[in-house]
């Protein structure tokens, strides 16, 4: 598994972002991903109950939503009291969910403690692969996010910013 978290620039982090924020992020997010091709095409489902996804109003459903958690792919609800702290459950599950290419092995979670977290993964030990893919699906993400006019968060000399300076 290789992962990151990326931000929007000009948009304010999760726990000082709004519901309209949110929302912004995730139409710039889905317009990226639901345009990828190849072997990162895939699909975008909004958590059950979100009705900020017009292609999808209700988002997936809750039994859909468990599958994905059992098998270690979604993000839950925040429940940690430094979450919670944080407001990052605010308007839960509003603009909320994740994308995946058919073989499940590139992920995209919007909205959960980063405007995004990229996920890339698959058993074995062909790393080379599977960081190909993270890249791949990153520069993708990137391009079209440059497109709409916003960029990736960055600091020359902090690097990429995200709620978690850990990350």
């Amino acid at each position: 598994r290789v992962r990151t978290g990326r931000s929007l620039s000009g948009i304010p982090l999760p726990p000082a972002c709004n519901k309209d924020e949110r929302r912004k992020i995730e139409a710039i997010l889905t317009k990226a991903l639901t345009n990828l091709e190849g072997d990162l095409k895939g699909d975008y489902f909004p958590l059950a109950g979100s009705q900020s996804y017009e292609a999808k109003p209700g988002g997936m459903s809750a039994a859909e939503e468990e599958v994905l958690r059992n098998e270690h792919f979604l993000f839950q609800e925040p429940d940690s009291t430094l979450l919670i702290s944080g407001a990052m459950h605010r308007d839960w599950p509003d603009a909320r969910g994740i994308f995946h290419n058919v073989d499940k092995n590139a992920l995209v979670w919007l909205n959960e403690e980063d405007h995004m977290r990229i996920i890339s993964m698959e058993m074995g030990a062909d790393l080379k692969r599977v960081f190909t893919r993270f890249v791949d699906l990153t520069n993708a993400v990137e391009k079209v996010v440059v497109a709409e006019g916003s960029a990736f968060a960055h600091s020359d000399h902090l690097g990429y910013i995200l709620t978690c300076p850990s990350n």
